[in-house]
């Protein structure tokens, strides 16, 4: 079967399968992606924690709120351009979305390597800027991680276009083989390079950057196979229509995370205040946290292609039901995920710190979320669909509303108020704020964009 054949057959399916099944379908690559992505997001963490050296640790977390900045350019990239193919296929517009596929991955490696070469002549000055300058120690450490990890950036960048170009054109299972590939060979070189070389945190920066390139050259591979739309180099055109489509489809997904990064700098700086076990704690407690997330996120982006594609073909009561199969399916695996965090807790901490002091702090946290926790499908959910039919705007003000509208101000009062227990609070009284935003917000849209036309 042609290339073409197989995008004409994926393009039936997700327009006239029935829902529920075809939402397993396309969600369960992802979901197994994300739970991945989530255990090797704390790979580095757990490892470096066998040497029993805060600093170490610490050091970890202000290094990953730089490569959250890289992985939201890279989301930017990523979904502005693949947002925009889903809805040239739903129209049945495949030239013009080998344009933008082919467009998307150059501009990504272009912004990449400026960053690196900008990062390698500052990176004593961005160290600083993210909070690393708290002790020597902290300081060399987060610098040997930085000075390597720049050299990934590049393919970081071009991975995470390619791996959302290919997901939201409904190939979840291309992209999920491509990124699992890079971080499961990440996670196997973890304990080789950190204990058994003794590389610290220099071998778990290593570590990432091989996984990195490996796992770009796989979802390159996929690229034209399986009904996934080719990269042709010849088809680049950096006007100011596909930039715009790129910077505006993009920008709800890169001011998230974005902002989440510079929240993440704050809260580092606010738990300074309190000690290096502080900041060891947020960071062991965000990742834990970033688990919990992973399901729903996972079958979150098995709903996105279903709602681009069927909104280019006009078919939005599939959009409706659809959303509301996924809210229901999101909110159980977010109740048992607090299930499970209430009462275990301090056994998931124990993974990752020998401290008292870090796992206290971290257990605090994780329950103050909590409170919140069940009510976030929503909240996730409704900027994802924002995004997919348009409206940028709404989704833009949705998905920074936690980590940015509500958090950073949280951060810069709670702590100076009420002192640690204002710290352990902040991102829970952040979460109920945002999820009451997108109630209202979700609402009006909903009303607007779906209720009239799907009627």
């Amino acid at each position: 079967m042609s290339n073409v054949s197989k995008q004409e057959e994926r393009y039936k399916r997700i327009t006239e399968a029935k829902i529920y099944p075809l939402l397993w379908r396309m969600a369960l690559p992802s979901m197994i992606g994300m739970i991945v992505s989530s255990v090797y997001s704390m790979t580095d963490t757990f490892f470096i924690g066998r040497l029993d050296r805060t600093e170490l640790t610490a050091s970890v977390g202000v290094a990953f709120s730089f490569i959250a900045i890289i992985q939201a350019i890279g989301f930017w990239f990523g979904y502005g351009s693949g947002n925009y193919i889903s809805r040239q296929l739903g129209k049945k517009n495949a030239q013009e979305a080998e344009v933008m596929a082919s467009t998307g991955l150059v501009l990504s490696v272009v912004v990449g390597v400026i960053i690196h070469l900008l990062g390698l002549i500052f990176l004593k000055p961005l160290v600083l800027l993210l909070g690393g300058g708290i002790s020597d120690g902290m300081m060399e450490a987060t610098v040997s991680y930085l000075r390597i990890t720049l050299v990934s950036v590049p393919f970081m960048l071009a991975a995470n276009v390619l791996y959302n170009e290919l997901r939201l054109q409904g190939s979840a299972r291309d992209s999920m083989v491509g990124l699992m590939v890079g971080m499961l060979l990440n996670m196997i070189l973890d304990p080789i390079l950190i204990l058994t070389f003794d590389m610290g945190v220099a071998g778990a920066a290593l570590a990432s950057l091989i996984g990195q390139v490996c796992g770009f050259f796989i979802l390159w591979y996929f690229t034209g196979k399986n009904g996934n739309v080719p990269i042709n180099i010849r088809n680049i055109k950096f006007d100011f229509g596909h930039l715009k489509e790129i910077l505006s489809g993009g920008a709800p997904n890169f001011c998230r995370q974005g902002i989440s990064s510079i929240s993440t700098v704050l809260v580092n700086q606010a738990a300074g205040a309190f000690g290096e076990s502080a900041i060891a704690g947020v960071t062991v407690a965000l990742r834990i946290l970033a688990m919990g997330y992973a399901l729903v996120i996972g079958f979150g982006q098995g709903f996105q292609p279903i709602c681009a594609i069927n909104y280019g073909a006009g078919k939005y009561r599939r959009i409706k039901e659809a959303f509301r199969d996924t809210l229901v399916t999101a909110t159980a695996f977010l109740i048992i995920a607090t299930i499970i965090i209430v009462f275990k807790a301090d056994n998931l901490l124990s993974l990752f710190s020998s401290e008292d002091a870090v796992r206290e702090i971290g257990a605090s946290i994780l329950k103050a979320q909590c409170t919140v926790l069940p009510f976030m499908g929503y909240y996730i959910l409704i900027g994802m669909l924002f995004q997919n039919i348009g409206r940028f705007g709404a989704a833009t003000l949705v998905t920074i509303a936690e980590n940015g509208t509500f958090l950073i101000p949280a951060v810069l009062i709670m702590p100076h108020f009420f002192g640690l227990n204002g710290l352990i609070w902040c991102k829970a009284v952040a979460s109920i704020c945002a999820f009451l935003f997108s109630l209202v917000v979700g609402t009006r849209v909903w009303r607007k964009d779906l209720n009239e036309r799907g009627v």
